[in-house]
């Protein structure tokens, strides 16, 4: 059931990848996880995975979670790439069997009227003259195979929206207790579900099926110590952890620590623990219901698709557990996609820097080892400061908007009242401002993101600088930071105060001197020549001046504030770049 190959041509924002699965020498599969921004279409590749295995499903089973006949994913002209007049899919699987898509904006009659036959293969002839699109998987004929197939692999999808609902957020979490469950001894049913939207529940049935085999026939003890043997690892200790089933009354799954209550129920568990828990025990329930003989984890093979596989998982479970977790299956192909660079570099410690494949979208390019090493770079410095690092991040990770940084407190109010008088606000709801807590800690954003961590953020990250900074403006991935133009008439020189008026600052130094030192002109002799050094400004109570401007300033007082605005709308406008 392992996937060899797979090309995309036109489709979405790809405009072409062909990508070859890597194997060890030992014919076990390697992972293959996908990294690019939110849009690059990383969830658009695994979705034409996708669509042959549902299909294979049909034909395998008659209890398919799609209709015999339909599609998962849906076809459409809107999936052509931009510009383009056509998009061709085509998976190849072992066993010779593949599916090929393609999709056109009109019919194929129509089509060949109006432009040139695309040169790819000779499947474009087997579209329908009257059809726009085509899916057409080669194994229609062969259910004996494809069933053999699902009857000695485990076949799972773990979408984005995947979820369980936290105990406190309601009572049925905590009531829905075991059960035991019927299956279906029905040929050509299955039992069985690809798709694994909110699996624990089902998972809980699944292992009170499998502690009562063990307790009364003996048959599926190696099951049940391999479940232990995971549930160990979750919980990163040698210690006799392993799962409790309550009495007929209150039949509750539980965890259990040298064989006393730890967990009272698993709906319990950290959102993290259950995202892993959910992986492990889909993928041993799955391999149980089909047939397959286990004797030990590396027993267990198939195919495991994993949309944003470090969604709800904290960064020690990113880089540690996670990779762990994927190494105790080395016969399952897991392909998965990610934004944490973090889980990267664990996958790299546990897998070496050949064990796996990163594939960037939409180029299509495999990342390679100095990419490592810059992930490593800046995983180191990304740790020097553990506080630091773990704000930003969840800063980053918990809006979908852009995120612009600017120097202090001061900037971001000044900029707020700047929008409301100048017309600015929609630019203002587009992102979210952030203060950067000074320039130095804008240098460590830029510094903690260097250029290929940076391809793997899901969001646009902006850092605009003081005009006294004189940083260079620069683009890493996702990540730019700008410099606020100087006034060079203003009497101050530093800060974003340097975007206020001349004749407003001089009116301010006569109403309200409390605001500022004055340093008054100079007049010197330098290397024998005379020299004057102008009068100078500086602030010596920002807050009160900010204040100040914020409650009584005009739009001529902000005028000069539309430059940052300009900065913001080049940060986070799609295809910008210095």
């Amino acid at each position: 059931m392992y996937f060899t190959n797979i090309t995309l041509i036109n489709v979405g924002p790809i405009e072409k990848i062909k990508h070859d699965f890597s194997f060890h020498e030992n014919g076990n599969p390697k992972p293959l996880i996908l990294v690019g921004a939110n849009g690059s279409g990383k969830s658009v590749f695994l979705s034409h995975l996708l669509n042959p295995l549902m299909a294979a499903q049909q034909i395998a089973y008659d209890d398919a979670e799609v209709e015999k006949g339909k599609v998962y994913k849906l076809r459409s002209p809107q999936y052509i790439r931009n510009g383009e007049t056509f998009s061709y899919a085509k998976v190849d699987f072992a066993s010779n069997f593949s599916c090929y898509e393609w999709q056109l904006p009109c019919s194929r009659e129509d089509y060949m009227q109006k432009f040139d036959e695309p040169k790819i293969d000779n499947s474009f002839a087997t579209i329908p003259l009257h059809e726009a699109s085509i899916i057409f998987p080669n194994f229609l004929n062969n259910p004996v195979e494809i069933s053999n197939q699902f009857k000695s692999n485990c076949v799972l999808y773990f979408p984005a929206n995947r979820f369980e609902q936290p105990a406190w957020l309601n009572e049925y979490n905590l009531n829905a207790t075991a059960e035991f469950i019927d299956l279906q001894k029905i040929d050509r049913i299955s039992n069985r579900r690809i798709i694994q939207q909110s699996p624990l529940i089902t998972s809980k049935n699944w292992l009170l099926d499998i502690a009562f085999d063990t307790q009364v026939y003996g048959d599926s003890a190696k099951m049940w110590e391999a479940i232990t043997q995971l549930l160990r690892l979750i919980f990163k200790s040698h210690e006799n952890f392993r799962f409790g089933i309550g009495n007929r009354k209150k039949r509750f799954v539980s965890v259990m620590k040298n064989d006393a209550e730890f967990i009272s129920n698993i709906f319990q568990l950290s959102t993290g623990q259950t995202s892993i828990l959910n992986i492990v025990l889909s993928i041993l329930r799955d391999f149980d219901l089909s047939g397959a003989t286990f004797e030990k984890l590396e027993d267990v093979r198939g195919v495991v698709i994993i949309d944003e596989v470090d969604v709800h998982l904290h960064v020690d479970l990113q880089y540690n557990l996670l990779p762990k977790v994927i190494n105790m299956f080395p016969k399952v192909q897991f392909i998965l996609t990610t934004h944490s660079p973090l889980f990267l570099l664990g996958m790299k410690t546990q897998f070496g820097e050949t064990g796996f494949d990163i594939l960037s979208v939409p180029t299509g390019r495999k990342l390679g080892i100095e990419e490592f090493e810059e992930f490593k770079s800046a995983f180191d410095f990304y740790t020097e400061s553990n506080t630091y690092r773990q704000e930003i991040e969840l800063e980053v990770m918990k809006t979908q908007k852009p995120i612009i940084f600017v120097e202090g407190e001061y900037d971001v109010k000044y900029l707020t009242k700047a929008a409301s008088v100048i017309g600015k606000e929609a630019i203002l709801h587009q992102i979210d401002l952030l203060d950067g807590n000074g320039y130095g800690n804008l240098d460590k954003i830029w510094k903690i993101f260097d250029t290929k961590l940076a391809t793997v953020l899901p969001k646009i990250i902006g850092l605009i600088y003081d005009c006294d900074t004189c940083k260079s403006p620069g683009d890493r991935g996702m990540v730019k930071k700008r410099t606020i133009p100087a006034i060079p008439s203003s009497p101050i020189l530093k800060g974003i105060e340097n975007l206020i008026p001349a004749n407003r600052i001089e009116e301010l130094v006569k109403s309200q001197p409390q605001f500022f030192d004055y340093t008054p002109e100079v007049k010197k002799m330098v290397g024998g020549k005379p020299e004057i050094q102008p009068a100078k400004y500086e602030i010596n109570n920002k807050k009160d001046l900010c204040n100040w401007i914020c409650e009584n300033g005009t739009a001529e007082d902000f005028a000069h504030f539309e430059s940052v605005f300009d900065l913001i709308e080049e940060i986070i406008t799609p295809g910008s770049a210095i």
